[in-house]
This record gives structure tokens, sequence and C-alpha cells, in this order.
């Protein structure tokens, strides 16, 4: 939804919501957004085809989340009638980028590692019933990376040096051999990103957003994003962790980190706002190449 329409139908639907600024967030990949007066958020589907109760069940999910998590989570106050759009309180906090986690203090990294694992736990130990009501879907991880595969060979291999293909040959066969239907699957945020995680280092919260990547899937997918801290922490926040027993859970987060640099690459050339290069340059740090 453009900026502008979107203005109005906030208006139209919610006329005792007013604001004197606003900001329009023109680098989400899903959603657009706008801050009205750094105090609310809207955010709306940008695909046209994207489903019209999407918002409607995240707004549902976290709802069921809210009173059993400690960190703060979106609590959609504004829903639109026809689910195009949805708003909630702006929540407070710098996003956790690599930099700005590099400049916190041992104290403030041991809290934000214990709230992280709080949350982790809570979210992986939802009742996948409760996550099929509010209409999450489920992972097919062959089939998930049956299409990476297809993708980096047709799009990304053709553009990189012969000993860069082997590696990522050799990854994507290392990777095939942890691709299992049956293993146990969870609730997951699924895309615990710097981005996603706001530190409000007033209060010593930690404080989570955009769910719009949950599914029912693999509970190491949401320790890898963590790994851009470094692997001392993802293993601090993995041994406050009490959620699902698994003893190669970080070792399968360390491979999806390293899938991440090339999804960057397959989707920069899908055309997503992101570019090759800085896939590219992932992939480069990631695999030490």
């Amino acid at each position: 939804m453009e900026e502008a329409l979107l203005l109005r139908r906030i208006r139209e639907e919610f006329p005792n919501v007013t604001w004197t600024s606003h900001r329009y967030l023109t680098h989400g990949w899903d959603h657009a957004v706008l801050i009205l007066d750094e105090a609310l958020v809207f955010r709306a589907p940008r695909a046209a085809r994207a489903n019209r109760d999407a918002l409607a069940n995240e707004a549902r999910l976290l709802r069921h989340l809210q009173p059993r998590v400690d960190v703060g989570i979106p609590d959609y106050v504004y829903e639109s009638a026809d689910g195009s759009f949805a708003g909630y309180g702006l929540l407070a906090g710098r996003e956790l980028d690599v930099a700005t986690f590099s400049g916190l203090s041992d104290t403030a990294r041991e809290r934000i590692a214990e709230q992280l694992a709080a949350f982790l736990t809570t979210v992986h130990e939802t009742p996948k019933s409760v996550a099929r009501e509010c209409d999450v879907s489920e992972q097919d991880p062959r089939k998930d990376h049956e299409d990476l595969v297809r993708d980096v060979e047709t799009l990304v291999l053709p553009r990189l040096a012969s000993h860069e293909v082997e590696v990522i040959r050799a990854f994507l066969t290392e990777l095939a051999a942890e691709v299992k239907p049956t293993r146990p699957a969870a609730l997951v945020h699924g895309d615990l990103a710097g981005e996603h995680i706001l530190w409000d280092a007033d209060r010593r919260q930690v404080n989570i957003i955009d769910f719009g990547d949950r599914s029912i899937g693999d509970p190491a997918l949401d320790f890898a994003g963590l790994l851009a801290y470094g692997q001392r922490f993802a293993q601090c926040v993995a041994d406050q962790y009490r959620g699902p027993k698994d003893e190669r859970k970080l070792w399968r987060a360390q491979l999806y980190f390293r899938r991440m640099a090339l999804e960057s690459m397959v989707y920069a050339l899908q055309g997503y706002p992101c570019t090759f290069e800085e896939g590219y340059a992932e992939f480069r740090a990631r695999f030490r190449v």
C-alpha cells in the first residue's frame, strides 16, 4: 500500500487517531510501514495477493503470546475492517545490529541473552494447535531445500569463481543431510535478526518486532541470526534456553546462518530490496573464502 493511500485509510478507518508527523519506511521487504508521531506503527502487506487475513492472524497469535513472554512484542490495537493494515504502539529501543551490540557492556549482553532465551523457550513451546488456529504455515524442509538448490544453481553460481562454486556445492550437500521432514518442529519467529531485535537501554528491555515470517519449523532457525553476534553469545542464549532438547541445535543454526548468505544473493537477483554485493560479502565472510 502506498504512503498516501495508507495515510488516507488510517484517517477514514480510525478518525480518533491524529498525528502531526509521520515517517514512511521503504526498506521493508513484505510490508509498508508508517510511524505516526513516533508513537504508533501501522503495517500493510506490500503484495496485492497477500493473504487478507495474515495481519489478523498475526495479531491473534501475538495476543496469545503477550501474557506469556517478558519481552515486548507488538500489541495490535488497530485492525482495519478488511484486514489490509493494522497498527500498534511503537516499541522503544534501538535496532540491535552488530555495531550496536559490539558497543554494549557485558552486563547488557547477558541481560539480552537471558531475555532472548526465555522468549524463544516460550515461543517454541507454544502448542502447534494454537499456531494452526492462527493459520501459521508449516515449512516443507525438503521442498525449501530443492528450491534453494535450483535458484542457487541457475542464478548465483554462474556469477562466481570456480573455487567459490565448489565451496557452495559442498555446503549444499552438507545442508541436504540435515533436511529431514521427520525432525521435530515448533512455532518459530522465522527472522530473528538484528533489525527485528530492539534493545531499550533505559529499561534494559528487549523488544521483538515483525512476526511476518512466523511458521512451524526447525527451532534452530531462531538461533541462526544470533550467530551474527558471535558463537559465544549464541551459546549463551542456548545454555539458558529451556525449549525442546536438541544437542545439534547450534550446529544446524550455523548451517542456516551460512545459508542466509546464499538466500540473500538469490533474493537480490529475484528483485527484492537488497543487493547482490551485500549477499556476496556475507557469503565471503561466513564461508571464509
